[in-house]
């Protein structure tokens, strides 16, 4: 019941910031691979997302990245002055992902992802 309470909750966030944005004469959400239907929340995207394949590498200049894990095992890699850190998450953990930090997840079960991305200028590179 919870999970569906929680994908009820983004579709009615979704549903209000696309009136929002279409209110107050902005375009759509950026040209992010994955939010494509996530809501903006005073400049933060807050959605959940299931996960099945691991991510390349992404990064967020606007602020810290909060990341919960909902359902399966990820490994969120962090790329600390050119050395790698592993935060292991499994489901009900956490992890904060620091402004300008590349990162990518390693999915080892598929699951669920609660996110809060700051700004829509999330950066990628290749693995």
């Amino acid at each position: 019941m919870s999970i569906i309470l929680r994908r009820a909750a983004v579709h009615i966030l979704t549903f209000l910031t696309r009136v929002g944005r279409t209110l107050t004469g902005r375009k759509g959400l950026p040209a992010q691979p994955l939010f494509r239907s996530f809501g903006l929340y005073r400049g933060i995207y807050i959605g959940g997302i299931a996960m099945k394949e691991s991510t390349g590498w992404e990064m967020h200049p606007d602020g810290d990245e909060v990341l919960t894990l909902i359902s399966g095992q990820f490994d969120v890699i962090l790329d600390e002055v050119g050395a790698e850190r592993t935060i292991s998450l499994t489901p009900g953990m956490g992890a904060l992902v620091p402004r300008g930090v590349w990162h990518r997840m390693i999915i080892h079960v598929p699951g669920e992802l609660l996110f809060l991305t700051p700004g829509d200028t999330t950066e990628h590179r290749p693995l």
